[in-house]
């Protein structure tokens, strides 16, 4: 690292590092559809430094009213409308939540008039769950946009992620910097660096941006101004606790049991009530501190000399104590410094924490640090390179360890781990390629059967291996001497198999008691990384819309939450939002080639959509097209069926995350988006598409399709429709029955049913194509009563999808007259009222009002009132 050029503030440089987020969050806040955003990251990951800058670039005239939680007012009641409440003439401690609400909404009301506010709400996992309460009804009822930053989605938070999971928030994750977005941090602030300087950086700062301040010296600040929250943490803290501190940041965690006879208690017990420490809840009671940045510097603090003299201090009585977790993993970790060297056996138990918990790179650092070609801790090792995503290293390491293990030496256990890791890194296209298969038959012991077996069902399943996954998956979920974590992949695995097979309703148990048993305590990383996808992929085919964003609380860090959110999205008709969602590339982590494509194709889709809408809207906003036609120029033009061919195997290049279901999709929406605009010639396509589906006994995927294929025209699928549908239950059996009757007899009666069926079960864009044939069908008819069901279905599919175009406002839409009747409706006028405003008479009021309800697509005064509230 050269000598400064320029000396700037670090958080000029943070902001820098994070200009993609900021550009994202300030754009969905200028969409008056959004509800707001939701930030999360750990402390020192710039959660601050990204809402200021978010502030600071939003449009002049937007009117931002700021919140910021603490400490101090963590456990008030409306601790930060205090200060509001009072200038209203409210005492805060006094006043019930009720009256609170209508005070902070007329505030609100009355303090913007013209444009939507947006409340800027810091630290809000600092903020009393009262607060947040009013807030997130505020932001759910569309009177407000609501950027709020936290730490986690943990209450009081969770009343703000339950309005993420029902997709009117967007959740933005700040992880980790990446190299180059510390490359650029290191140039803002003034240093010039090379590679090899960068990946040192990176690894020292662990991505965290204020971590990573503090390795850059600004020689024109002074020690005070570079003085960061967790040295104020340690200006209070007497030379005795902060020994204890040193001592816990160095070992990660320890027992209260254990620190208790090392350290004085009234000290100890004194920092955890002053929140600088924190006490497990679970049987070890483990110590830790609160703030992991505060850990981080305190641990960089602590001189070579005394780390090794504490080392040598503490040593003899943690070697005197049975140690697990954290407090396992964090001894070997400090010994290893020191070149202390600990037996493999403890080595394994601190790794295999470590890999539970998901900490795959301070797993692979422990184990690449002891030197052991142990073949337990090699495994480790594989499994820890798997879990970090390098494929080729723990194939390799797994290349010898089959080697080695082909004359049956090991245990159980261990042969079982190594197989079922085979199985992972292996393609599930090719299964005649597994080496390990004689494994199965030397076990002997049910849990040993049981982790193979199900990730057995896992390989069969990826493979569109229904019927074997499912029989396997059975087996092990039935047997209760198999461990709970392993029947509870089981159980997930037998629901999403039922789901594709048609049988939703049986599925949607399956699934439902499966995230009852992710909360188990025995679940894994592993758990974790298998389970959600397939939940939400479960809940995802069976139309249960809510369950599918809910299931995505469970989501590991390297699943792509935009793009599977975005998914519901395009079907629930909020095709604006998804279209941002999936124009957005994953940053920051190398994103699987499939998961990818898939994002491409839904990207296919949410454009067809847009140009759709754009096209049948009348005197509607057009939408730029310029920056998608700038961000598509480089990519792929689409040709059917593109992606499969793709993703085919090549020879000595495996793809082992590949997964037949979501080949289908990505056929499926590449399909869909095509027939947008040649229905004729994909329609058959389509066809083709279910039939392979129902050749596998998917008949759900099945449904799917042929309903795409009906829907443009292909009478094969005609009929193929109204055979699946019997096979499929729940609510999409009886959507797939409706569509099949409504092009089988071509009565206007069956294709509002059908439109009818579409709206329950969310599918807002299908109904609006099936209730706008119904309506013509019943106009050529004469049919008033048929025009009239129809009109209404349409309208409320039309309203769903209209307004949440972005850009579209009331001021384009109707007339001066027109928008004056709409605000005075929305004040709660009546008709007399506003008539004798405008000096119209009542039935003119009458009249406009009806061409406003048809314009807008709304059937009465209330949703009128609402879709001004959100446009005023």
């Amino acid at each position: 690292m050269t000598s400064p050029v320029v000396s700037r503030p670090s958080a000029v440089g943070s902001t820098v590092a994070r200009q993609s987020e900021i550009a994202d969050i300030v754009a969905v806040l200028s969409d008056s559809t959004a509800d707001g955003v939701l930030v999360i990251g750990a402390t020192g990951m710039g959660k601050t430094t990204v809402l200021n800058a978010v502030a600071a670039n939003l449009a002049p005239e937007a009117p931002v009213f700021r919140f910021r939680g603490s400490n101090l007012i963590a456990h008030r009641n409306l601790g930060i409308f205090e200060i509001l409440l009072t200038t209203e003439g409210a005492a805060p401690d006094e006043i019930s939540m009720g009256a609170a609400f209508s005070i902070v909404s007329r505030f609100f009301a009355r303090a913007v008039v013209t444009q939507v506010p947006i409340v800027v709400v810091d630290n809000a996992d600092r903020v009393d769950e009262q607060s947040l309460s009013i807030i997130s009804q505020l932001a759910a009822e569309g009177r407000i946009r609501v950027l709020a930053a936290a730490e986690s989605i943990r209450q009081p938070v969770d009343l703000l992620a339950v309005l993420w999971r029902a997709g009117k928030l967007v959740r933005v994750d700040l992880d980790g910097l990446d190299s180059s977005a510390i490359a650029a941090y290191a140039r803002e602030v003034g240093y010039e660096v090379d590679n090899q300087v960068i990946a040192d950086l990176r690894t020292r700062s662990r991505g965290n941006p204020r971590l990573l301040s503090r390795l850059f010296t600004n020689i024109e600040s002074t020690p005070l101004a570079r003085r960061g929250a967790e040295d104020r943490v340690m200006w209070n803290v007497v030379p005795s606790q902060r020994r204890i501190l040193e001592l816990v940041a160095m070992i990660r965690a320890i027992p209260y049991d254990a620190l208790q006879t090392m350290c004085d208690v009234d000290l100890l017990d004194n920092l955890v009530e002053r929140g600088i420490l924190t006490i497990g809840r679970d049987k070890q009671s483990e110590v830790s501190l609160l703030e992991p940045a505060l850990a981080l510097v305190v641990r960089d603090s602590i001189p070579p000399s005394r780390s090794l003299e504490m080392l040598r201090e503490v040593l003899p009585s943690l070697d005197s104590m049975t140690l697990h977790g954290a407090a396992l993993f964090g001894k070997v970790i400090w010994m290893q410094e020191w070149g202390v060297p600990g037996d493999s056996q403890t080595v394994l138990r601190a790794a295999l924490w470590a890999n539970a918990c998901g900490d795959h790179s301070g797993a692979a650092r422990l184990l690449r640090g002891a030197n052991s070609d142990h073949p337990e801790l090699q495994l480790e090792l594989a499994r820890a390179e798997y879990g970090r995503g390098e494929n080729v290293d723990a194939e390799a390491i797994l290349e010898r360890l089959i080697a080695a293990s082909s004359d049956g030496d090991g245990s159980d256990q261990y042969l079982s781990r190594l197989a079922c890791l085979e199985l992972r890194i292996t393609d599930p296209r090719e299964p005649q390629s597994l080496r390990t298969g004689w494994i199965r038959d030397r076990l002997v012991s049910s849990v040993d059967i049981g982790r193979l077996e199900v990730t057995q069902a896992q390989f069969e399943m990826r493979g569109g291996r229904f019927d074997s996954a499912q029989s396997i998956a059975e087996r092990v979920f039935r047997d209760f001497n198999c461990l709970p974590r392993h029947r509870q992949r089981a159980c997930t695995l037998l629901g999403l198999a039922a789901v594709i097979r048609g049988r939703i309703e049986l599925g949607t148990t399956y699934l439902v008691q499966a995230e009852a048993m992710l909360e188990l305590p025995d679940n894994t990383s592993f758990e974790i990384e298998d389970s959600t996808p397939q939940l939400f992929a479960g809940h995802y085919l069976a139309g249960s819309w809510d369950r599918a964003r809910a299931a995505l609380r469970y989501a590991p860090s390297g699943m792509d939450i935009g793009t599977a959110t975005a998914l519901v999205d395009l079907w629930t008709g909020h095709i604006t939002r998804a279209h941002q969602n999936l124009d957005r590339t994953p940053r920051g982590r190398e994103v699987p080639e499939q998961d990818e494509t898939l994002r491409i194709a839904a990207l296919h889709l949410a454009e067809g959509y847009l140009r759709l809408r754009e096209a049948s809207t009348s005197r509607a906003t057009k939408t730029d097209q310029g920056g998608r036609s700038t961000r598509r120029s480089d990519k792929v033009k689409f040709d059917p069926f593109s992606a499969r061919r793709a993703s085919e195997p090549i020879q000595g290049v495996p793809h082992p995350d590949y997964t037949w279901l979501q080949d289908f999709m990505i056929d499926l929406y590449e399909l869909q988006s095509f027939a947008l605009s040649s229905p004729e010639k994909t329609a058959a396509d389509l066809h083709k598409l279910g039939a392979d589906a129902y050749a596998l006994g998917a008949h759900t995927l099945a449904g799917y399709a042929w309903m795409e294929a009906s829907r443009h025209g292909d009478t094969s699928a005609q009929s193929d429709l109204s055979r699946v549908a019997d096979k499929i239950d729940g609510e999409l059996g009886r959507l797939a029955a409706a569509v099949a009757r409504a092009y089988g007899d071509g009565e206007e009666t069956a294709m509002i049913d059908a439109a009818a069926a579409a709206l329950d079960f969310g599918a807002v864009v299908i109904a609006a194509d099936l209730a706008r044939t119904a309506r013509d069908r019943a106009v050529q008819k004469g049919d008033a009563v048929g025009v009239k069901l129809a009109r209404a279905l349409l309208d409320s599919s039309l309203r769903a999808i209209t307004f949440d175009a972005d850009g579209v406002d009331l001021s384009t839409m109707l007339t001066d007259i027109e928008k004056k009747l709409v605000f005075g409706v929305a004040d709660g006028s009546s008709n007399a009222e506003l008539g004798a405003q405008l000096h119209l008479s009542v039935r003119t009021v009458e009249w406009h009002l009806g061409r406003i309800y048809r314009r807008l697509h709304v059937s009465d005064r209330q949703e009128l009132k609402q879709i001004a509230w959100r446009r005023a």
